[in-house]
């Protein structure tokens, strides 16, 4: 019997501000994406490399961008949330919560908004998608009530 889960239940949490403690849940998330982390590769050839290769070593981590989706409601404490952020431009902390019962994971990262797109289809629901830009290390750790979190 397989062990795999759906996503319902995912929760996303952001600072209201840069220097914030609490964090605020958006609403009407439909898609949360996950920061990547890849290890930056630095080419280090030189003019006796073996047999003409490239050579290559480790460098810094960089844990990308994430996208979330959601229903967009104009106006609503979400959509305000995310527009400032977008507009200050500050970094701030950023949280995914996933939905298991015993064996919740939180990540916590600080990050930026770089993008809000927001669509409005004739004959279909208003959607919107942030991008964040992951800016620092990510943090894993069982998830616990945690009473900084504003929902």
């Amino acid at each position: 019997m397989s062990d795999a889960m759906i996503g319902f239940g995912t929760r996303f949490f952001m600072a209201a501000t840069a220097g914030a403690t609490p964090l605020t849940k958006l609403a009407e998330v439909t898609s949360v994406g996950f920061p990547n982390e890849q290890v930056a590769e630095v080419e280090v050839t030189h003019y006796e490399s073996p047999n003409r290769t490239r050579e290559f070593i480790p460098g810094l981590n960089d844990a990308g961008e994430i996208t979330i989706e959601l229903n967009w409601v104009p106006g609503s404490d979400t959509d305000a949330l995310i527009q400032v952020a977008k507009s200050d431009g500050k970094v701030r902390t950023m949280r995914i919560v996933t939905p298991a019962d015993d064996d919740a994971q939180m990540y916590t990262f600080p990050g930026f908004v770089r993008g809000y797109e927001r669509t409005a289809p004739m004959d279909d629901k208003m959607t919107a998608t942030v991008t964040i830009r992951v800016a620092g290390a990510v943090v894993q750790a069982a998830a616990t009530a945690d009473p900084k979190v504003v929902a």
